[in-house]
C-alpha cells in the first residue's frame, strides 16, 4: 500500500512539473508497477499498445480533429467575426460574470444532448471562450467554467443514467424526472452562483489583465462581418444537434470535425485566404501538438491506471459489513470516493463503473434506502474531471486557452466542493 501512495505522490508531483514530461513519467510508473506485480515485459508492451490504440481511436482522434478545427477558425478570422456578431447584443448586459453564469446554464442544457463532456468543451472553447474574453473575463475564468459544463450526468442519453435506471428497476423517464431532475436543478443553481462569485473573486486578484483584454482591444468594430464566416465556429454544434435529435446516425465526433474542417478549407480556398500547402501545414502542426501535449498524457495515464491492481483492492474491501455503518456516513463516503476516483482516473465512466462494481459485491445497489445516494453518485460521477490533471476536458481547455492545468483546477475547486456538498445533502433528505 505504501508503494502505491508513493506512486500517487510522484504522479501528482509530475503534473505540477513541466507538462512535456508527464506522459513519460506516467509510462515509467506504469512499467514499474507492472514489474512489481510480476507482469513480464511482453505483456507490459501489449498493455501499452492497447492503451494507445483504445485512446487514440476514441477520445484521441476526437481531440486532435476538433482542436485543429478550433485553431483553424481562430486563424482564419471566423472566431473574431463571431465575437463581433455577438458582442453588441451581449454588451447590453453590463455584468460580465452574469454572462458567464448564463453560458454555464446553457452548457448544462446542451450536455443533455451532447453527452460527451470533451466534445461540449471543445465546442465551447471555439465559440463561447472568445466571447467571454471579449467581455473582459480572464482566460483562466472562462476556461475553468467551460471545463465544468459537461460533467454532470443528467438526461436520457447518458449511459450512466440508463445503467442506474435499470439497476433500480425504474423506467428511464421516471428515473430522470423523479430521481434526477430535482438534484439537477439544484446543481445548476449552485454551479452558476459559485462560478459567478468564484471567478469574479479570482479575476479581481489578478494584477495584470492585459492578456485577458487583448482580444477585445484588437477587434475592429468597423470591420464588415460576414454572417456565414461568423457562424463557422458554430458549425459542429449545428451538425451535432440535428444529428442527435432527428437521426440515428451516431456519427463519431472526429467525423463531424473533419466535415467542418473540409467546409472551412473549401471556403478559404475560394476566397484565396490560404493556399493548400499552408492549410495542410497548419492542420498537421495542430494535430501533432494536440497528440504530444494532450493525447499522450491520456495514453500514459490510462496505461498507469490499467497497471494498478484495482480489482485486488476491491476484493479486499468487498467483505466489509455495512449493517453497522450510519447511512449518512456511508453516503458521504461513497460520494467522496467517486469524486476521488474520477479525479485520479480522469474519467467519470471508469469511476462510476468501479464504485458500482464494489456496490454490486455489497448487494446494496438496488436497496431503496440508498436510491437517492446512488442517484447523486451517478449524477456527479464525472465532476472530478474538473479538478483532474489527467482529464481530457481539463487538458484540452488548458491547451486551447494557453493557461496552466493548475489554473483550470483552481477555478473549479469551489464550485466542485459546493456541488458535492449539495449532493451529500440530497442523498440524506
Amino acid at each position: 500500500m505504501l508503494m502505491y501512495i508513493f506512486i500517487l505522490t510522484l504522479m501528482i508531483s509530475s503534473l505540477i512539473y513541466k507538462r512535456k514530461y508527464i506522459p513519460l513519467i506516467f509510462i515509467l510508473l506504469g512499467v514499474v508497477v507492472s514489474l512489481f506485480n510480476g507482469v513480464d515485459l511482453r505483456e507490459i508492451a501489449l498493455n501499452f499498445s492497447n492503451a494507445l490504440s483504445s485512446v487514440f481511436l476514441s477520445i484521441g482522434l476526437n481531440i486532435v480533429v476538433i482542436i485543429a478545427f478550433s485553431e483553424y477558425v481562430n486563424k482564419n478570422g471566423a472566431t473574431k467575426d463571431l465575437v463581433l456578431l455577438v458582442y453588441k447584443p451581449i454588451s447590453k448586459i453590463k455584468d460580465r460574470y452574469l454572462i458567464l453564469a448564463m453560458f454555464y446554464l446553457i452548457g448544462l442544457a446542451l450536455s443533455t444532448v451532447i453527452t460527451s463532456a470533451s466534445a461540449l468543451s471543445m465546442i465551447y472553447m471555439s465559440t463561447v471562450f472568445p466571447i467571454l474574453i471579449s467581455k473582459g473575463i480572464s482566460k483562466e475564468g472562462a476556461a475553468g467554467m467551460i471545463a465544468s459544463v459537461g460533467v454532470i450526468e443528467f438526461g436520457h442519453l447518458k449511459s450512466s443514467t440508463i445503467f442506474m435506471a435499470e439497476e433500480q428497476n425504474r423506467l428511464i423517464n421516471d428515473y430522470v424526472i423523479n430521481g434526477q431532475l430535482f438534484l439537477f436543478i439544484g446543481i445548476a443553481i449552485v454551479g452558476a452562483i459559485s462560478h459567478y462569485f468564484w471567478q469574479r473573486y479570482l479575476d479581481n486578484r489578478l494584477t495584470n489583465d492585459n492578456d485577458e483584454k487583448s482580444l477585445t482591444d484588437n477587434l475592429d468594430y468597423q470591420h464588415k462581418i460576414s454572417i456565414f464566416t461568423a457562424l463557422l465556429p458554430l458549425l459542429p454544434l449545428f451538425l451535432i444537434l440535428p444529428e442527435h435529435l432527428f437521426t440515428k446516425l451516431n456519427l463519431p465526433l472526429w467525423t463531424i470535425g473533419m466535415i467542418c474542417i473540409s467546409i472551412s478549407f473549401i471556403l478559404d480556398l475560394k476566397s484565396n485566404k490560404f493556399n493548400v500547402k499552408e492549410q495542410l501545414s497548419f492542420f498537421l502542426t495542430s494535430i501533432s501538438n494536440s497528440f504530444f501535449f494532450i493525447v499522450s498524457v491520456i495514453v500514459g495515464g490510462k496505461f498507469l491506471v490499467n497497471s494498478l491492481p484495482i480489482e485486488s483492492i476491491i476484493n479486499i474491501y468487498s467483505h466489509m459489513s455495512l449493517g453497522s455503518i450510519n447511512p449518512i456516513i456511508l453516503s458521504s463516503v461513497l460520494l467522496l470516493a467517486i469524486v476521488l476516483f474520477c479525479t485520479l482516473l480522469g474519467s467519470g465512466t471508469v469511476s462510476f463503473i468501479t464504485i458500482t462494481s464494489i456496490m454490486s459485491k455489497f448487494k446494496i445497489v438496488s436497496m431503496n434506502q440508498f436510491s437517492s445516494t446512488f442517484t447523486s453518485m451517478q449524477m456527479i460521477s464525472g465532476i472530478g474531471r474538473t479538478i483532474s490533471p489527467v482529464s481530457p476536458t481539463t487538458l484540452l481547455c488548458s491547451q486551447i486557452s494557453g493557461v496552466t492545468l493548475s489554473s483550470i483546477i483552481l477555478r473549479n475547486i469551489v464550485p466542485t466542493i459546493l456541488i458535492v456538498i449539495l449532493s451529500i445533502i440530497y442523498s440524506n433528505i
